[in-house]
């Protein structure tokens, strides 16, 4: 037996009220009986007083005995076993049991009085769900206190919930789930944001316990489609290609179709696709008509395209925003100034729009891009994977130094900037090439041997050492670089011709024509208006090379390092190959044509790459970059290297989806929830409200319609509850996609079945574990179930009012002691105390003062 007080610190009172009561007696100094007895008894009603307001009680250890039988009654298990289990377990105990059946919500069903059988059940339980932690809840809360409490639970284990110890002994019995064959809709996947004629892929997960054959129904807006796939037990994917059509909400309703299933809730699944108005694409194309292919294709995918020259493109990020996507075709980085390329970086980084490139023979490395900033924003590098198996190479440069290379402009001569051309010629080669430089002006001499080119640095450092001669003679250089090419053990051979004049001399051209015959390559660049033009034509036309007409010097270097990567094999790969499919996400075709060709790149670490050469270098990749996305095809739109894809029959579909794919999210203003009976609408700031609201009270009103997924519409009226959300009851017992149209803006909303129809949820052991963290056991059979030690439980006794009454009888007892003197003293009279045998009589010197001033004013009224 223990003592509780419901509020100690009020027994503080005890020695404050004691020391009150002994300072009145201090200052009474009474001595009489009366007055000590009145004292004791002030004491002890102070003690019980106090003790009464403290809410004293006495506890006792409890006889009784009390548990809650919890009964799980949802979707996951057969119910009549449940109760039956439950019965079997009521019947085997003599303690109070209550019964409380769950499912996604909790009930009493029994009370703990009630002696009656337990037959069906009455409570209103929702069984798409087994929320055990609420039915643990409520078993707590309703279980009395002063008793030896008690917990049982039976269930399959697939509960939700917190179940977090209730600090009470659960005992657990389990049950099998229903099983069967069974296959479900997992999960449905379509872009947030579409416009219309975009295409699009919706992405479909379906979990199956068995392998076997199945249907997928895909309704998008009006239209259904199935398909007959095959299941393997466990995920599958399905993709199924569409076209957004119009504008608007569109929900994708998905149901799978499987011979013998067993649970159809979860045989559905559902998604919502926002569309707006057509794809705005601008194509900047490097040379006139150098778009018109891609122009087409995209015009046929209901795409609004501008086509404009590369150079005409703004230097203003805004004014590229107007558009969705910028699709660059064979663009030379040297058309772009820098302003121009740092508006696209804007566009696309901070803006989120679009960027696709698409290569050609002025693009990615023949186009400049190395270190440009065109090059930041690609998602890949303008570099070779391997050099290792690359052909090789060797090249001669034959510059001329005649006196004509002396004009300038810029303060640069043309020999300067020839010889930093031949420099730059270096840098796409590898330590595997040969190189060689001749100087020639009335003949030829070697400025760098043939070599192969381990150190270029040393090798730019003895070009720069050319200084200017005399006259022009052609002969002598090209029997030179013949001469040194002939027995060279290279893949590639080639020269390099430059001049700004024309010949001083004759017989170069057999020696031209030699070079051809032995697999050697010329090419020639005509510098400056004095230069032969016609002639130079003829060279290259002989030496199966190209020709170059230089205009401004700055472009020298570039028409250099352009030619050496078009002879080297390293970033031109002239081949015919089809793609390799490394990654579906723009890719998701039944088979791809061959290509003949495209540049070489290498992809960013954070890029993918979803088609590959047989090289494995990236064909198509894309990365994001910002709040944009940007893609790379390295091959062409003009029929050069892609003539097969041109003519392929999905081309248009192929080249609209990659612009497609870079389009930009456009979010809506606001999202919406359907869950629980119930449209939550949040916008993402008071000022994104959808439509302009009338003040009805205190609240704002807007209307909602509400398209469901079997058809049927609904208005509701939603309150504004917050500066930024909206509420209001919805039906929301459909899985599937809404659409819905709040205000003026249109949005959608996916309500899923519930987790209790889940194959993939594995809860094995958390009944287990429930009853070892409560000090419960897991039984194996119902008689066992109730069966619960004593907690020692205690019986609380208010001792209040019994301590009043106390209280009150001392209260009364005091009154009357003092008022009646009931322990009241004899008086006692002169003569009794001088006739006292054996006891001295004081003089009156010796009785107090007070006594002596008492008998004399007696002994003056005797004289009176």
């Amino acid at each position: 037996m223990t003592f509780e007080f419901a509020h100690p610190w009020r027994l503080l009172l005890i020695p404050v009220c004691a020391l009150v009561i002994l300072a009145i007696a201090l200052r009474q100094r009474s001595r009489s009986r009366r007055e000590r007895i009145s004292h004791i008894l002030r004491y002890v009603l102070v003690v019980l007083t106090v003790l009464a307001l403290a809410g004293t009680a006495v506890l006792t250890a409890s006889p009784d005995r009390a548990s809650w039988l919890l009964v799980d009654i949802s979707d996951s298990v057969n119910p009549e076993e449940t109760l039956a289990l439950a019965r079997q377990a009521l019947e085997a105990t003599d303690r109070k049991t209550g019964v409380i059946v769950f499912g996604r919500n909790a009930a009493a069903e029994r009370s703990l009085d009630s002696t009656e059988e337990l037959r069906e059940i009455h409570s209103r339980i929702y069984r798409d769900g087994s929320d055990l932690g609420e039915a643990l809840d409520l078993a707590a809360a309703l279980m009395p206190g002063d008793m030896n409490a008690g917990i049982a639970v039976i269930s399959d284990g697939r509960v939700t919930g917190d179940l977090s110890s209730p600090n009470i002994p659960v005992n657990t019995l389990s049950v099998s789930s229903r099983s069967g064959a069974d296959a479900q809709v997992t999960g449905v996947t379509v872009p947030a944001s579409l416009y219309t004629g975009q295409k699009y892929t919706t992405m479909i997960s379906v979990y199956a316990n068995t392998a076997g054959e199945a249907t997928i129904a895909l309704q998008e807006g009006e239209e259904v489609r199935t398909r007959k796939v095959t299941l393997r037990k466990g995920e599958n994917t399905f993709a199924f290609d569409s076209v957004a059509a119009s504008a608007g909400v569109i929900p994708c309703e998905v149901r799978i179709i499987l011979p013998g299933d067993t649970v159809s809730m979860n045989d559905t699944g559902g998604a919502f696709a926002l569309v707006s108005g057509e794809a705005t694409v601008l194509i900047a194309e490097g040379s006139d008509g150098a778009g018109e292919e891609l122009r087409k294709m995209l015009e046929s995918a209901s795409m609004a395209v501008t086509v404009i020259p590369a150079a005409m493109l703004s230097e203003q990020p805004a004014d590229l925003w107007m558009y969705q996507a910028i699709a660059i075709v064979n663009v030379d980085a040297e058309v772009l100034s820098e302003a121009q390329m740092a508006s696209l970086d804007t566009a696309v980084r901070e803006m989120g729009c679009g960027l696709a490139v698409f290569g050609g023979d002025s693009s990615y490395a023949l186009g400049g891009y190395r270190g440009s900033s065109l090059e930041k924003i690609l998602p890949v590098n303008i570099d070779v994977r391997s050099t290792l198996d690359l052909p090789t190479t060797a090249l001669v440069i034959a510059i001329d130094k005649s006196g004509s290379m002396a004009d300038e402009a810029w303060g640069l001569t043309r020999l300067e900037v020839a010889r930093e051309a031949a420099c730059s010629a270096l840098d796409v080669l590898n330590e595997r090439d040969q190189a060689g430089v001749i100087a020639f002006d009335d003949t030829g001499k070697w400025v760098l041997p043939l070599s192969s080119v381990t150190d270029p640095e040393a090798m730019k450092s003895q070009i720069r050492t050319i200084r200017l001669g005399g006259g022009t003679a052609f002969y002598s250089p090209l029997v030179m670089a013949w001469q040194a090419l002939k027995n060279v053990d290279a893949r590639y051979r080639h020269v390099i011709f430059l001049t700004d004049g024309e010949a001083g001399d004759s017989g170069y051209m057999s020696v031209v024509e030699e070079m051809a015959n032995a697999g050697i390559t010329v090419t020639t660049v005509a510098v400056g208006d004095g230069a032969d033009v016609a002639g130079m034509q003829a060279i290259a036309k002989a030496g199966n090379g190209r020709m170059y007409t230089a205009g401004p010097f700055d472009s020298l270097p570039k028409i250099f390092t352009k030619e050496t990567m078009l002879i080297s094999g390293s970033y031109v790969q002239n081949r015919t190959f089809t793609p390799v499919v490394t990654d579906a996400s723009m890719t998701d075709f039944p088979g791809f044509p061959a290509l003949t060709g495209y540049l070489a790149t290498t992809e960013k670490p954070l890029a993918t790459v979803s088609l590959c050469s047989d090289r494995e270098d990236p064909i198509l990749a894309w990365w994001q970059y910002g709040a944009g996305r940007s893609a790379a095809w390295t091959s062409d739109v003009q029929g050069g290297w892609s003539g097969d894809f041109l003519r392929w029959d999905d081309a248009a579909a192929f080249f609209s989806g990659i612009l497609s794919f870079v389009l930009p999210v456009r979010q809506s203003s606001g999202t919406a929830v359907l869950k629980d009976g119930k449209l939550r609408f949040t916008v993402d700031s008071p000022d994104s409200l959808p439509v302009s609201l009338d003040e009805v009270g205190e609240s704002s009103l807007l209307q909602a319609r509400i398209l469901r997924p079997d058809g049927t519409t609904e208005t509701v009226t939603l309150e504004q509850i917050s500066a930024d959300t909206f509420e209001a009851p919805a039906d929301t017992s459909q899985p599937g996609a809404y659409a819905l149209h709040i205000g003026n803006m249109d949005t959608g909303a996916v309500v899923s079945w519930t987790p209790e129809y889940d194959l993939r949820d594995n809860r094995e052991g958390v009944l287990e574990k429930l009853s070892a963290d409560t000090g419960g056991k897991t039984v194996e059979t119902p008689e066992e179930l109730l069966n619960f030690p004593d907690t020692a439980a205690r019986k609380r006794r208010d001792l209040t009012p019994l301590l009043m009454l106390a209280a009150g009888i001392l209260f009364l007892l005091d009154i009357a002691q003092r008022r009646l003197n009931l322990f009241r003293e004899k008086e006692k009279t002169e003569k009794q105390v001088k006739s006292r045998p054996g006891k001295p009589q004081r003089s009156e010197s010796e009785k107090p003062q007070a006594t002596q001033i008492l008998w004399q004013n007696m002994q003056k009224k005797k004289r009176l």
